[in-house]
């Protein structure tokens, strides 16, 4: 009975659930033959679009059966089911154990009889055709290929002809097969198709023969041209086809009305839709609009049960205002039109992400829960122990280890105001240094030597990603103590490369206000939330918790000033929160804009501070970082009109915290922002918009795009139609591929108002553009992921059961044996830690201090039991380690401030001489000096606090509860290394999008040379031993006022440089070679092979430049 039901699947769905109701009937006691019989009438019901009864049987079949082939062909309709409903987080469940199962068959398929084989063919078969057909429709063609490609067409599929017309109708009807010229790709879909129906009509598989014929139909539809060549080549094929004979031009809607007529037969609620569709094609195609609106009317009300089909609803909505817009009913087809857009809205993928997180929540919240049971059961046994020794757990209630750090976290609370006080004064040197540096650029200088700090901003980089694949060694592997240590020693390695390049960056990078590059676009604002909660780590240390609401607000911004702002404004409440106190980010939606606002519980502010807050002559304690906040705001108003509610300000009281707070103009919410590079081909842009070559970055001349994307909405809005067009084609003219959003509006828009004037083959461009952006933006790559995640949730689940159980089990047994033995040498070391405490909170430096605890730090003679002598072991070295930090904290404080003093009184002397107005750094260097300064400072206290505890748990076994101490200090270092690198990410790819191509100056040869002279002490260096080799020449300088040493002269264009200007030489030459495309430009200095090490010798240089350009500057002007 189960083989006729499967035989009628796709001849007559009322025969094929006659006989799955007779399996049924005499399948008692054959749970496999029982459950083959459910998925037959899943089938039948699927098809009819009853999915809640489909669901719930095949639900029941994984409830109720072991056999692996059905549970396979389950899940293979609850993915079919899925694709249908867009429910596209259960189609990757499905999926993903779908998957499982037909690897777990495979291995045992020698054990299936043959029935079993034929239905894992079918299964197995029907996986891929789903999958494939899915993937299509979400535009991820790769995925749709490969999964179509891994059946084997010569294969076991032969003996299904139902599958194999499947198989011949998933290629057939497009999207697959990639052609040199799209009509091989027609010609070749066609015969795919042609061999669907005669193996359709061969078998009797009406349903199947439907499908071709309305693929055919579908395919003389595209265009005239595609037309005429598959009448022309197929004319065999069509003549056994065109069975009604029907003049050529009629005949696409011949064969989509007898698609339609068997679908009817058969009886498929969700194809009879999709050929009224198709039929409605056909007739507007021929003018006929009475007719295609008649059909897609129909499509829509003949059966109610489609609205479960949201993309085959979103099709028909859209043919619909073709048809009203054809016949002149804009209202009817705008209200189309939206509906279509807002179902594509409505089931794109990414719309998951929140239900994900709330699921994922609600398992953490279930795990939470076990735990917190286990742990009450534990609790009660602890406190029935607590009776037979209630005195003894009294006395030692006295000894515990809070009441022993006591002492040193009051130490701490002292030392940290010191350093505080220390470092703000510190802080307030180099801000006035910032100042200072702004006057000390010149104009001709100033692009070189930015290129030449881009390139020691990008070589920072490396090493911050080497440091974050140490430390994932370190998390990931249980390495001997040795080998742990030598990993920590080179993060420490790296941490000083980096702080010394920031060091060069501190005296080289100054921020400049007034003028700032904007990289206006939409984007969600929560993007810049998430990454601004990873640094939450940095408000613990400080005692303090930082809260950052969730937001769906979209804004139109420069993104990275926009992050620039909130962490400048969170860093200021950060550091006026006292301990205990809390910070909270969050944003408000305003008609025409987005408020971000960031509240703190410090100290607050007089009226007389607010008021002056974000003026430039003020110095009230906040920094310039508030200045450069008001700076960028005011930057966005003089923008545009469209930036006039820009704007920031401040609320505060003494005592009870404060709020600073701006406003951003709201984005367009139906914009979706990618990070991802969009396929360049979909859009022919001019190549004025875009800069391209092996050695130049791409990047956005200006912000025009996004303006004439604007323009073009408020033109729809306004009824020129035409105008909105012009705007389009304007807007294409300076779009660049990675400005999605402007792509997106533009589209669109230009598809609305070729609508509306008729112009269909440019409304069918536009719209494929817009359609195939949407899908490829809402595409979400995370599903697999999160299903993972999902099964490892569960497990942990049961293993955190099983662990705190046997937990629970071995406790009293632990309790009694650890604790009783060596009590008295155990409060003797209790006194030796009190004196300890006492030396700690004495008035000797903190040198003697800690030789004093040293020699009192000697716990082994007590013969303590193993976790007591750990536990004691564990404070001293806390108090040895803050004692530590704390001296070397001093002392880097101490010698940083004279250094920065120092460097503040060079700055002002220097400034009073120069007086150059007016000079302005780029806006993304001065950000990324200003943000992670401080972070190689921090990751290497760390790492020195890491290798510490490294170091002190050498000898010490796995039951250490001192070894969370690591753990916390590794997580911490792990997180801030995270955070660091993604902060410095951002910020550097920043500032690469605003670095444009050097256009050719003939003045490069002259800058060079003057260069050199100012480093000659002034005086010009000396030429000799001109040689021309080829296209370039050879040149040996003596810089006659320069002696260095051969160590020197080694490191003269590296960052140890005894002179910046050096890497300003080196970049002088790399443009010139990128200039001229002669890239064997360089610049070396030559070092005596006699010279001793520490002796100075004159400096002699040789530069190699392009013969053109030395020659054009020899007749310029005079080099020397």
């Amino acid at each position: 009975m189960n083989e006729l039901s499967y035989a009628w699947h796709y001849r007559d769905l009322d025969s094929t659930a006659t006989y799955a109701h007779r399996a049924l009937e005499i399948s008692a006691g054959y749970g496999a033959g029982r459950a083959e019989a459910y998925n037959h009438l899943a089938f039948v019901y699927m098809a009819k679009m009853n999915y809640k009864k489909a669901e719930e049987l095949l639900h029941y079949i994984l409830r109720t059966t072991n056999n692996e082939v059905e549970l396979l062909v389950a899940d293979v309709q609850l993915m079919r089911l899925c694709q249908r409903q867009s429910r596209n987080k259960d189609f990757y469940e499905y999926m993903a154990r779908a998957r499982r199962r037909l690897s777990r068959i495979k291995e045992e398929r020698h054990s299936l009889d043959r029935h079993g084989r034929h239905r894992f063919v079918y299964a197995s078969t029907e996986l891929e055709i789903t999958a494939s057909t899915y993937y299509y429709y979400l535009g991820l063609t790769q995925q749709s290929v490969a999964a179509i490609d891994s059946i084997n067409p010569g294969g076991a599929i032969m003996r299904d002809t139902a599958q194999l017309c499947n198989y011949f109708y998933a290629i057939g009807s497009g999207g697959i097969l990639s052609r040199p010229t799209e009509a091989e790709v027609a010609q070749e879909e066609f015969d795919y198709l042609s061999r669907c129906y005669f193996l359709a009509i061969q078998g009797h598989y009406p349903y199947w023969e439907a499908q071709a014929l309305q693929a055919m139909s579908e395919h003389l539809q595209v265009s005239r041209k595609q037309r005429e060549q598959l009448l022309r080549d197929n004319s065999l094929y069509l003549r056994y086809i065109n069975i009604d004979e029907m003049p050529d031009s009629l005949l696409a809607g011949n064969l989509a009305q007898r698609g339609l007529d068997l679908f009817r037969a058969y009886g498929d609620v969700y194809q009879i839709a999709g050929g009224y569709r198709t039929l409605a094609k056909c007739y507007w195609s021929i003018g006929d609009y009475t007719s295609a609106l008649g059909c897609l009317h129909r499509a829509l009300t003949a059966n109610t049960a489609i609205k479960q089909a949201p993309d085959l609803v979103a099709s028909i909505r859209e043919q619909l205002c073709l048809v009203y817009s054809a016949m002149d009913d804009k209202p009817a087809s705008d209200y189309n039109r939206n509906m279509y857009l807002d179902i594509q809205e409505q089931t794109r993928q990414d719309r998951y992400y929140e239900a994900r997180a709330a699921q994922l929540a609600r398992s953490s919240r279930q795990l939470n829960i076990l735990l917190a049971a286990v742990v009450l059961m534990i609790i009660v046994v602890i406190l029935l122990l607590f009776f037979f020794d209630r005195m003894r757990r009294r006395s030692d209630a006295r000894f515990s280890l809070d009441t022993l750090l006591g002492p040193l976290r009051q130490w701490e609370q002292q030392q940290t105001q010191q350093q505080q006080q220390a470092q703000e004064h510190y802080e307030e040197v180099e801000e006035q240094q910032q100042v200072g540096q702004l006057h000390l650029q010149q104009n001709l200088r100033r692009n070189l030597e930015q290129r030449a700090k881009v390139s020691l901003v990008c070589s920072i980089l490396p090493l911050i990603d080497r440091i974050v694949n140490e430390l994932r060694q370190l998390r990931t592997r249980n390495e001997k103590v040795a080998l742990r240590q030598q990993r920590l020693q080179y993060i420490s390695e790296l941490t000083d490369t980096i702080a010394r390049d920031n060091d060069i960056l501190t005296r080289w990078i100054q921020m400049r206000q007034g003028q700032v590059s904007l990289k206006i676009e939409t984007f969600p604002l929560q993007d810049l939330f998430d990454v601004a909660q990873q640094g939450s780590m940095s408000f613990r240390i400080c005692g303090l918790n930082l809260d950052v609401k969730p937001t769906q607000a979209i804004v139109k911004a420069d993104k990275a000033l926009t992050f620039f702002m909130i962490s400048t404004i969170t860093a200021n409440a950060r550091r006026f929160t006292p301990q205990g106190g809390s910070v909270t980010i969050e944003a408000f939606e305003q008609p025409d804009s987005v408020e971000i606002s960031i509240r703190d519980t410090g100290c607050g502010m007089s009226d007389e501070q607010l008021t002056h807050l974000f003026d430039r002559t003020y110095t009230g304690g906040h920094g310039f970082g508030l200045k450069n906040c008001n700076g960028i705001i005011e930057s966005y108003r003089k923008l545009s009109s469209f930036f006039s509610v820009c704007s920031i300000g401040a609320e505060s009281k003494i005592g009870k915290g404060s709020r600073i707070f701006f406003r951003l103009p709201k984005g367009m919410a139906r914009l979706i922002v990618l990070m991802l590079t969009v396929v360049t081909t979909l859009f022919t842009l001019p190549s004025t918009a875009v800069a391209e070559s092996s050695d130049t970055i791409v990047v956005t001349r200006d912000n025009r795009a996004a303006r004439f994307a604007d323009s073009a909405y408020y033109s729809n809005l306004a009824g020129t139609y035409q105008r909105t067009l012009d705007y389009a084609d304007s807007c294409q003219r300076y779009l660049v591929p990675t400005d999605t959003a402007s792509l997106l509006t533009v589209s669109n828009e230009a598809a609305v108002a070729a609508l509306a004037l008729h112009k269909w083959s440019l409304y069918h461009h536009y719209n494929t553009i817009y359609t195939h952006l949407f899908r490829q933006a809402s595409a979400d790559s995370m599903l697999p992921d999160y299903v993972q995640r999902m099964q490892r949730s569960q497990n942990n689940k049961n293993v955190a059961g099983i662990l705190l159980l046997l937990l629970l089990v071995v406790l009293p047994p632990a309790y009694y044996l650890l604790y009783y033995r060596h009590l008295l040498n155990y409060r003797y070391s209790i006194d030796r830690i009190n004196t300890i405490n006492r030396l700690l909170m004495g008035k000797l430096s903190d040198e003697e201090k800690l030789n004093g605890i040293k020699q009192l730090a000697v716990m082994h003679t007590f013969q303590l039991p193993v976790s007591q002598q750990h536990s004691l072991d564990s404070i001293v070295q806390a108090i040895c380690e803050a004692l530590q930090k704390n001296i070397d904290r001093t002392a880097l404080i101490r010698d940083h401030l004279g250094q920065a003093e120092d460097e503040l009184r060079r700055i002002r002397r220097e400034a009073d001489s120069f007086h150059v107005a007016n000079s302005v750094l780029d806006n993304c260097l001065s950000t990324i000096k200003h943000e992670t300064l401080y972070y190689p400072s921090r990751i290497r206290q760390l790492v020195t606090e890491a290798a510490d505890e490294v170091s002190g748990n050498k000898i010490q076994s796995d039951e250490d509860p001192s070894s969370q101490n690591s753990d916390t200090v590794m997580e911490s270092l792990w997180e801030l290394t995270n955070y660091y690198r993604t902060l410095y990410g951002i910020l550097t790819g920043q500032l690469l999008d605003q670095l444009a191509p050097l256009s050719f100056k003939s003045g490069l040869v002259e800058e060079l040379f003057d260069q050199l002279r100012m480093l000659n002490g002034r005086q010009s260096p000396q030429l000799s031993d001109e040689r021309q080799i080829g296209e370039y020449v050879m040149l040996r300088v003596e810089m006659t006022m320069l002696r260095l040493t051969p160590q020197q002269c080694h490191e003269l264009f590296t960052p140890l440089t005894v002179d910046t200007g050096f890497l300003v030489c080196r970049q002088i030459l790399r443009e010139m070679g990128e200039t001229t495309h002669l890239r064997g430009c360089g610049i070396e200095a030559l070092v005596p092979d006699n010279e001793e090490l520490t002796r100075s010798a004159q400096v002699i240089l040789r530069v190699v430049l392009p013969v053109r350009l030395y020659h054009r500057g020899e007749n310029s002007s005079s080099l020397m």
